[in-house]
């Protein structure tokens, strides 16, 4: 698995496109002008890590030189993206599991209860849920 890391913030890179740039649309969305509203797509694959820009006006760069075209990414590269400085890093899959359940719970420990022995099943009540005791 791989993550871009901006400061101390990661963005998890899932398998398919990831676009980068100011439009809302995007998946990191940058408020800087001079990146474009659908800068760069990133590709993830069973096999491989690519760059893309999208013919933005400013461009953008992998180790400080420009791409053209699509450009293979490795882990410790750093991405130029307007005035941003994105580096690519390699995470193993426990930790990404560690960090998800860190932004979740806010603790990092498991999401279910230790009464919880499996999840609800279709058409069976939460383990939460108690008859109604109303009478009408």
């Amino acid at each position: 698995m791989f993550l871009l890391k901006l400061g101390e913030m990661r963005f998890p890179l899932r398998l398919g496109e990831t676009l980068v740039g100011r439009s809302p649309y995007c998946s990191i969305v940058v408020g800087d002008t001079l990146v474009s509203r659908q800068h760069a797509a990133i590709r993830l694959t069973a096999s491989e890590l690519v760059i893309e820009d999208l013919g933005s006006r400013n461009g953008t760069r992998v180790n400080g030189a420009p791409i053209s075209g699509r450009h293979l990414l490795h882990p410790g590269d750093v991405v130029g993206i307007g005035k941003l400085r994105l580096q690519v890093e390699h995470a193993p899959q426990q930790e990404l599991a560690r960090r998800s359940a860190l932004a979740v719970t806010g603790t990092g420990e498991s999401l279910l209860s230790p009464e919880a022995e499996s999840p609800t099943s279709p058409g069976s009540r939460p383990l939460s849920a108690a008859p109604s005791t109303t009478k009408r």
